[in-house]
């Protein structure tokens, strides 16, 4: 059987069927803002089935593998490290993405029908505007949570170091050892600002605003902070419901204030907050 690169794509994660009508909620995000902290916290209340990043290469692969077809098994199961991300879906009819979301949906839903997807900015312009497919049309969602992140510094610092090293989340090995690059740093301090920027004229065409979430207070206040997402979503006396600290643990350390103090000491006007506060 074919390794998948994230066991939680495994079959002892999924959820029975649903019972209740499809309920789409979307996670707005750009990376390193706090969205896979949010997802996982919510999976584990138990009460809005498993959010996640299903439409990543990553998670692509492993769904590929588990019910693809046996030349996609094949090809897919072949992907590993950085060779993950040529799953990108490319060539992909909307009959193909939709069988992909449904899927994963069926396993993935609370028992209400409560399905969770996170979607990075990049991600919904390589799926959605580049393919010229509605996303309304395809997902329904019925609400959506943006989280985004105050320190834009500290968000591309650690996007830089994932990128370099390989190492999005704490279980993961580095592949690469990563060094300060000023400008690396600067071209992902762009890339956010462009990609927060893209979810603002998103959002701004649409008649319902998004739940606003900030990194640095669900941080500060896990629980307040998901249960205020909860009682958004609909979810009864979610102000009681239980939130515990997920199994994750933080990439940031030294390394990252070391980089984060000698960016701003040269460019102490780049990286704070955005006009949404």
């Amino acid at each position: 059987m074919t390794w998948l690169l994230d066991r939680r794509n495994g079959s002892p994660y999924d959820l029975p069927p649903p019972a209740g009508a499809p309920q789409t909620f979307v996670v707005a995000s750009v990376p390193r803002s706090g969205s896979t902290l949010l997802c996982r916290v919510l999976w584990d209340t138990g009460g809005v089935g498993a959010p996640k990043e299903y439409l990543n290469p990553m998670q692509l692969r492993d769904w590929e593998v588990r019910f693809g077809s046996p030349l996609s098994r094949f090809g897919h199961g072949l992907l590993f490290g950085r060779a993950a991300g040529l799953a990108r879906g490319r060539g992909w009819s909307r009959e193909r993405f939709v069988k992909h979301v449904e899927r994963v949906r069926e396993r993935r839903s609370d028992a209400s029908g409560r399905f969770g997807l996170k979607l990075h900015y990049h991600h919904y312009e390589s799926w959605f505007p580049a393919r010229g497919w509605d996303i309304e049309a395809l997902l329904a969602p019925r609400h959506w949570v943006r989280i985004l992140r105050r320190d834009r510094v500290a968000q591309a610092v650690s996007w830089a170091r994932a990128l370099q090293s390989g190492r999005w989340v704490a279980r993961q090995r580095a592949t690469l050892p990563s060094m300060y690059r000023e400008r690396q740093i600067e071209r992902l301090l762009d890339e956010i600002d462009r990609q927060e920027a893209g979810w603002d004229a998103f959002f701004a065409e649409r008649s319902a605003a998004p739940l606003i979430l900030w990194y640095e207070d669900l941080a500060s206040d896990m629980s307040a902070t998901v249960r205020a997402v909860l009682a958004y979503l609909g979810v009864a006396r979610a102000e009681s419901v239980a939130v515990a600290e997920p199994d994750l643990k933080r990439l940031a350390d030294e390394t990252s204030a070391r980089w984060i103090e000698r960016y701003r000491a040269s460019h102490p006007e780049r990286g704070i907050g955005s006009g949404l506060e």
